[in-house]
């Protein structure tokens, strides 16, 4: 039996995943829908955007922190975007992030504090009704 040839880079396969259902193939994929269709989830998702490319060309970090700076920097717009449901999740990728990025990439963190103190982050942010929460992402990020 002769050998199969193997493809030349990465190869991906996607099995039947039901109607209705949406699938993300690839790699360095951002995927952020808590914001969609308005003007102020427009501006963050905008910003995020900018900083995760700004993180992809950065020459002062080697390899294995520019993926570890992406993954933060989307843990938190990820978390953002779906503070009203689980507030716990931005709370738990800020502690994340701060402690990786104040470290190793602290312009990443300058960039992620611009964005959460920003007026269109802060209206969302408002809406956090859990106190402790709202609290320790304030202490994190230095929001007022």
């Amino acid at each position: 039996m002769g050998e199969q040839p193997q493809p030349m880079g990465k190869s991906y396969h996607i099995g039947d995943v039901g109607a209705g259902a949406r699938v993300a193939q690839g790699e360095h994929i951002t995927w952020t829908e808590g914001f969609a269709g308005d003007a102020q989830g427009e501006t963050i998702i905008r910003q995020f955007t900018e900083l995760i490319a700004r993180i992809d060309n950065a020459t002062d970090l080697d390899e294995d922190e520019r993926a570890l700076a992406r993954e933060k920097t989307e843990a938190v717009a990820d978390g953002l975007a779906n503070v009203q449901r689980e507030p716990s999740l931005l709370r738990r990728a800020l502690r994340d992030a701060k402690s990786f990025l104040t470290s190793s990439a602290s312009w990443v963190w300058e960039g992620l504090t611009q964005i959460l103190t920003s007026e269109a982050a802060q209206k969302t942010i408002a809406t956090i009704t859990e106190a402790g929460t709202k609290a320790a992402i304030q202490s994190l990020t230095g929001a007022p």
